[in-house]
């Protein structure tokens, strides 16, 4: 039975149905957070920081900030999918992230919780050529989420360290039914996974005026190989076509076949970053992000032609603002961004990479002070429909909100 999770792709005559994405089957799902909804306009650049705005994916740059900071971010997804003899269509939306910055004269710190990674698929495909015909039913729910914490300081003037402890939980349910023709009864397979685990990330971010006018910012983000502790249930039964009562289960003894408690690798990351601007004017930079191979396998379910190799990312992006401090015109204080990114997810099913890319545009609206309104669209692709995979094509709305507010000080007068 667990065989039967490979044919969601290559299965014929199939009618596909999705809340999300097929390839959140795989590993501990999508990763649903690639940064605030400023940075993810400029193509999800993390070399990039400024005193107002949280940089999530870089512990470093709490090192720059100078008021306490919320900040929230929500997305709306539209997906269509296609395959060589289907094209469905889905969407839904997700809190992308929830986060508190506050500066201290020693050093800054922050906390929150980010959505990281979402499984959500459904799908049925019917076999007209099998006797009896068949129906094969396949769906997934959960994620995992990110508690983290946060501490940056300054090491000198221009340099900033930064260090980020996350607390990673949730749960995994994937299922696989199939219902024959004429039989009262549909077989089922129900596999869950509680997941937990601990992991640090290090940063260093560099700001260095090159000239009058321009300012030089470099950055370096380490992440180290984690584990995340997966403790797992798996049952089969039988279940009413119909959906009433009825049908029996029975749970299979996992730690005979130890894996009742197994490990999930999550693997080491490098990032550097670098870009030129003028402060409160325009800047535009580049990352580069490497992951290794060989993680994110569940043990619960061995399948083949699946591998997860090396991984990468390449962001490039920027902004510009007419006239940060003009007092005529709102349309010369928005700040106006762009970006691209390409990636390599480094999963690989059937011999062919899933990658992905996505064209990014938004604005920053101000309001209420340093305050603003963060307001982002996406346009990419992932998958492929080379060997009978699924490519999806998506457009997300993205929208965040920065509030501002300074603490800690004195009251001048009485």
């Amino acid at each position: 039975m667990k065989k039967l999770f490979l044919y969601i792709f290559i299965v014929s005559n199939t009618f596909i149905m999705y809340s999300q994405s097929p390839y959140s089957f795989y590993g501990v799902g999508v990763n649903t957070f690639k940064g605030t909804m400023d940075n993810r306009s400029m193509g999800g650049l993390n070399v990039y920081s400024d005193s107002i705005h949280l940089n999530l994916t870089n512990p470093a740059s709490y090192s720059e900030l100078e008021l306490v900071n919320y900040s929230v971010g929500v997305n709306y997804n539209k997906y269509n999918f296609k395959t060589d003899n289907s094209n469905e269509s889905a969407s839904g939306g997700n809190i992308n992230y929830l986060a508190v910055g506050i500066p201290t004269k020693l050093f800054n710190f922050g906390f929150g919780i980010i959505p990281q990674s979402s499984v959500e698929y459904f799908l049925t495909s019917t076999d007209e050529i099998a006797v009896p015909e068949r129906v094969d039913r396949y769906e997934g729910e959960g994620g995992v989420n990110t508690a983290f914490l946060t501490f940056g300081f300054k090491l000198f003037k221009r340099i900033g360290l930064g260090l980020t402890a996350n607390y990673e939980f949730g749960n995994l349910r994937h299922t696989a039914s199939r219902f024959l023709k004429d039989i009262e009864l549909s077989t089922r397979l129900e596999n869950n996974s509680s997941l937990s685990g601990l992991n640090f990330v290090y940063s260093t971010l560099i700001k260095e005026k090159i000239s009058k006018k321009l300012t030089l910012q470099a950055t370096y983000i380490f992440k180290p190989e984690s584990k995340l502790s997966s403790i797992n249930t798996q049952r089969i039964g039988t279940i009413p076509v119909s959906g009433g009562f009825g049908g029996d289960f029975q749970d299979i003894d996992l730690n005979a076949l130890n894996l009742e408690k197994t490990k999930i690798v999550i693997p080491k990351s490098n990032t550097f970053g670098i870009g030129v601007g003028e402060e409160t004017k325009w800047f535009i930079g580049a990352d580069y992000t490497t992951v290794d191979g060989g993680g994110l396998d569940n043990k619960l379910f061995k399948l083949e032609n699946v591998e997860f190799k090396k991984a990468s990312k390449i962001a490039f992006g920027g902004f510009w603002i007419p006239k940060h401090d003009s007092f005529t015109s709102y349309f010369s204080r928005i700040v106006y961004r762009a970006g691209i990114r390409f990636e390599e997810t480094g999963l690989h099913i059937q011999n062919q990479a899933i990658n992905e890319f996505g064209i990014n545009f938004g604005f920053g609206l101000p309001f209420q002070g340093f305050s603003n309104l963060n307001l982002g669209f996406e346009a990419g692709r992932r998958g492929t429909k080379n060997a009978g995979l699924i490519q999806e094509d998506f457009f997300n709305i993205r929208l965040g909100i920065s509030l501002n507010d300074r603490w800690f000080v004195k009251n001048k007068y009485n």
